[in-house]
């Protein structure tokens, strides 16, 4: 029988459904899971984590959720992959999986695999942008199609944060259209402060990125733009807000152009709200999204975004509206949509307001949260699986 972990709340989940995320790095987990985990949870369902060794795993546990480690390559090391295969098959084993639901594309791979062999009843995954994207061609893009559409036969419901993957996984076989649901993305709108408006020129606007150091987030072409910024006079700092391998290399990138004084790394960090809330201009330049939550954060900030015309960011900024879409590669068009921002505060302004607008009015994660809950319970009634009410529920934790 399962049992809940002390200090999870205040319901016991000994007769609950035991649910499994499965993700990547434990930062990921905290970032994209926390909240609402601990919401599942409260709500009378046995939320586990699977994830990597890393700085997150104590805090979460901490927080009252079962968290498990296993370790999952970041790229295709075979022997890797078999040992994150054989670690996730045994937690799944011990805890009586009823439902896995995956995330990104190891994880999601390595843990629906695990699923399958262990007979878990539901088997989701959400898609966090596919590792393959249109008029790609060659062996590792032909490999990730096979892989997705391999591992999405055992995949019962597979959800998308925006529209236009639920039409690439359609076109691309990945799975059935009747097993794919739009579940959105969300963020917790209650944690970040409205940036104050500034009309005067007592400091230099700030555009700030926060993202994972990382190849898919295409900082080279951030910093490119940086440059041309620099070189034609603008007055700007750019905050680097993530980790990530990289953070080497693009620092020496900003030391040979000469951007050392106007680029700041400022790390992973807890305080992005409070960081959101000093910038003034939003910006994302990854190659892929599914819907970005830095973009959300920024804009419910009350800042304009700038960014790269990729599914899932297309959907959350309104090109010309609540900021400026450019295509990935165009480095002079995203230098020149900074500019246009940097030298006109009103405009800052009237963008970042109806950013928040839109956020507040589609993006709210307490929204995301009932849906999913709703998807999970569904999903689960068919298999004769009943997660009970939370007014249904014991008020004493077990032990």
């Amino acid at each position: 029988m399962k049992r809940a972990t002390p200090g999870a709340g205040r319901f016991s989940l000994a007769d609950a459904p035991c649910v499994v995320d499965i993700i990547n790095l434990s930062s990921s987990a905290d970032t994209l899971l926390r909240e609402r985990v601990l919401a599942m949870r409260a709500r009378g369902i046995d939320n586990h984590i699977v994830c990597m060794p890393g700085p997150y795993v104590r805090p979460l546990r901490e927080a009252g959720i079962p968290v498990a480690t296993a370790d999952f390559p970041r790229g295709y090391n075979p022997v890797k992959l078999l040992v994150s295969l054989f670690q996730t098959v045994n937690y799944l084993r011990h805890v009586k999986a009823d439902l896995v639901h995956t995330h990104c594309s190891v994880p999601g791979v390595v843990g629906r695999l695990a699923a399958k062999l262990v007979g878990v009843p539901v088997i989701m995954h959400t898609v966090h942008g596919f590792h393959f994207h249109d008029g790609g061609q060659g062996f590792s893009h032909s490999l990730a199609i096979a892989v997705e559409r391999f591992v999405g036969r055992f995949t019962e419901i597979m959800l998308s944060q925006n529209r236009a993957d639920i039409e690439q996984a359609v076109r691309y076989g990945i799975v059935r259209r009747e097993r794919l649901v739009y579940i959105g993305n969300g963020i917790d709108v209650h944690r970040f402060p409205v940036a104050p408006t500034r009309m005067g020129t007592e400091r230099s606007p700030v555009i700030t990125c926060v993202a994972r150091m990382e190849p898919v987030k295409n900082h080279g072409m951030l910093l490119e733009a940086a440059k041309l910024l620099k070189d034609s006079g603008a007055t700007f700092e750019l905050w680097l807000i993530g980790g990530g391998g990289g953070r080497a290399e693009l620092e020496a990138r900003c030391a040979e152009w000469g951007l050392s004084e106007n680029v700041r790394f400022l790390g992973y960090r807890d305080d992005i709200p409070m960081l959101l809330s000093r910038s003034d201009i939003g910006t994302l330049t990854s190659l892929k999204e599914g819907i970005p939550r830095a973009a959300l954060e920024a804009m419910v900030v009350g800042l304009p975004v700038v960014a790269t015309r990729v599914n899932g960011t297309r959907e959350v900024v309104r090109d010309g509206d609540t900021g400026f879409l450019v295509e990935v590669g165009d480095v002079k068009g995203l230098a020149n949509a900074f500019e246009r921002l940097l030298v006109n505060p009103a405009l800052r302004a009237r963008m970042g307001e109806r950013g928040r607008r839109v956020v507040l009015a589609e993006y709210d994660e307490a929204d995301i949260v009932s849906n999913l809950e709703r998807v999970y319970r569904d999903v689960l009634s068919r298999r004769g699986i009943v997660a009970p009410a939370p007014a249904a529920m014991s008020r004493e934790v077990s032990a």
